[in-house]
């Protein structure tokens, strides 16, 4: 017999064996065939109204969307805005009591103001308050906790039992010499209200105050973490886990996950880009989003939302299409729609953004 027939047919006979085996498992020659990782779904933009408005603050509720903005507080009812307040309030940031029962903090003509409303904003009361003693400091961001109302300032953290009538100093002093606090905070489980900003040399602020001993501490070091000059502009608590917080700011996002006692980046950059805020998904607190604001007052920026699905390790950017979107993101809320996570994303000088996932 011809050697090389030989060779051939034994060959052949080995790769039929081969292939048989393989095919009775159905798959190739290394093994079954994996099943198909499902497709992450991608975000879908689409402008909400507001155009051309710098959205402070959104309120996102199960009935009512409220925006905070430099021309006033509206309301989003059955996809329709309305505004709800005079239209030369600078609202600065809300709070709300119940349904339809809301508070604002908002200056009116270099003057700040505090007002009431009981019914969305069709009739205001202006409240009669000492907020920043004789001078009047405006109230920057306010926060209820355990029945109180807390509020910061420039440089300092004040308590009102009242609804904001009566004010009590816990911390700092009224006009105190700082560019002003930015970020306020209520621990869900604990006596404790969280507050940050930038003090007078362009330092960053990171303060805590225990309601109950009135003992406060500061974490000067988490400078060492975020850019110098900083801010700190939003603080969240891990909705499991009461010893885990997320910080964010100029520079970026970082976590503590012993409640303060250290601290490391979860998502930081050299370029001052702003971190106004940090979502975690409502399902699952492992998928996190944000978004960034670049420092520039008067041209559009792209709006880059990003998210992480693995607790922060990694992350992914996704861009709006339009290039001269004012993109650059001030403030963030969510809600569940039909089984959904969607975002509501307040921009700079561009309304609002609703964020999809499809």
């Amino acid at each position: 017999m011809n050697l090389s027939y030989f060779v051939k047919t034994v060959f052949s006979v080995f790769l039929s064996l081969q292939l048989l085996a393989c095919g009775s498992g159905g798959g190739s020659l290394g093994g079954p065939t994996p099943n198909p990782q499902p497709a992450v779904p991608q975000p879908k933009f689409a402008q909400s109204g507001l155009e051309s408005r710098t959205v402070n603050r959104l309120l996102v509720t199960e009935s009512v969307i409220y925006a905070a903005t430099d021309a006033g507080l509206y309301a989003q009812i059955d996809g329709q805005w309305q505004l709800r307040s005079q239209a030369d309030w600078h609202v600065l940031d809300m709070v709300r009591f119940g349904e339809r029962h809301l508070l604002v903090s908002a200056s009116q003509k270099d003057k700040s103001l505090l007002a009431e409303t009981k019914d969305d904003g069709l009739n205001w009361q202006i409240i009669e308050h000492d907020f920043g003693g004789m001078e009047g400091e405006p109230a920057r961001r306010l926060v209820l906790h355990q029945g109180n109302l807390y509020g910061v300032g420039y440089d300092v953290l004040a308590v009102s039992e009242d609804r904001g009538r009566h004010w009590r100093i816990l911390a700092g002093g009224w006009n105190g010499f700082a560019r002003g606090m930015s970020a306020l905070a209520a621990h869900p489980t604990k006596p404790d209200v969280w507050y940050g900003g930038q003090g007078a040399i362009e330092n960053i602020v990171l303060r805590k105050l225990d309601t109950e001993t009135l003992a406060e501490e500061s974490y000067p070091d988490i400078v060492d973490l975020l850019p110098m000059p900083s801010t700190v502009k939003s603080i969240v608590f891990h909705p499991a886990n009461p010893e885990q917080l997320y910080v964010s700011g100029e520079g970026g996002i970082i976590l503590s996950q012993d409640y303060g006692q250290s601290w490391q980046a979860l998502r930081t950059n050299e370029n001052y880009r702003f971190y106004f805020g940090l979502l975690l998904d409502s399902r699952d607190p492992d998928v996190m989003y944000t978004a960034g604001w670049k420092k520039d007052y008067d041209n559009p920026q792209s709006l880059i939302l990003e998210i992480s699905r693995d607790g922060g390790d990694t992350w992914q950017n996704y861009q709006h299409p339009d290039s001269n979107l004012f993109g650059g993101v001030y403030s963030m809320d969510s809600r569940n729609e039909q089984g959904k996570e969607v975002l509501y994303l307040g921009l700079f000088r561009g309304g609002v953004m609703r964020v999809v996932f499809e």
